[in-house]
């Protein structure tokens, strides 16, 4: 469990007089504009550290949301921000290697040792993936395929998810502590719209 200790709204809540309603109305739009701010601040602390442009992020290869926010209310409070993806290639959305790339190159070039390009993180090292090539699948779409030695099997090239992006040590840390400065805002923000309809 986190807790967040916000020091200095507790004058504004006073002045509300105990008005449990009008408190937990402020309290729940603190939650639901913070979650939407902070849903930005992922999106942006992510491309920072990783060199992926931020459409992607949003969207997956299928035109899929990749993030949703689950907004406070009376009987379920708390607002909740989940990102797809997972440690495997088969449990969530996993961008292909050509949206990290580096290289000018047609995607579907084939030329004869041409090796494409990939930089994951931004300053990051730069890796060749061997024995690949850009190409369209017709099951797994437009991506950097690599052939496996020794057997004959194609293999689509893909890297970090969208949650193992975001769960980055030089990314999380970034947006929790962003988060915590916008919930103060936000709810200093909806306790004076509480105080200004009375």
């Amino acid at each position: 469990m986190v807790k967040i200790e916000i020091k200095g709204i507790d004058q504004l809540i006073a002045k509300l007089n105990g008005d449990v309603k009008a408190i937990g109305r402020a309290i729940r739009n603190a939650e639901n504009t913070t979650a939407t701010a902070l849903r930005k601040v992922a999106l942006k602390e992510t491309t920072r550290v990783f060199n992926i442009k931020e459409s992607r992020l949003k969207k997956d290869s299928r035109g899929r949301d990749t993030i949703f926010i689950r907004r406070s209310s009376p009987t379920n409070p708390g607002a909740t921000i989940t990102f797809r993806g997972g440690d495997s290639p088969k449990s969530g959305d996993r961008p292909g290697l050509q949206h990290f790339k580096t290289d000018k190159q047609e995607r579907n070039k084939k030329e004869k040792g041409w090796t494409p390009t990939v930089q994951i993180r931004r300053g990051g090292s730069v890796e060749s993936v061997s024995d690949a090539f850009y190409g369209v699948g017709k099951l797994k779409g437009q991506g950097i395929f690599q052939r496996q030695p020794n057997i004959r099997k194609i293999v689509r090239r893909t890297g970090p998810s969208i949650k193992q992006m975001v769960e980055h040590a030089e990314v999380l840390p970034s947006v929790k502590a962003q988060g915590v400065s916008i919930f103060r805002q936000k709810l200093i923000e909806a306790i004076g719209k509480q105080l200004a309809k009375k």
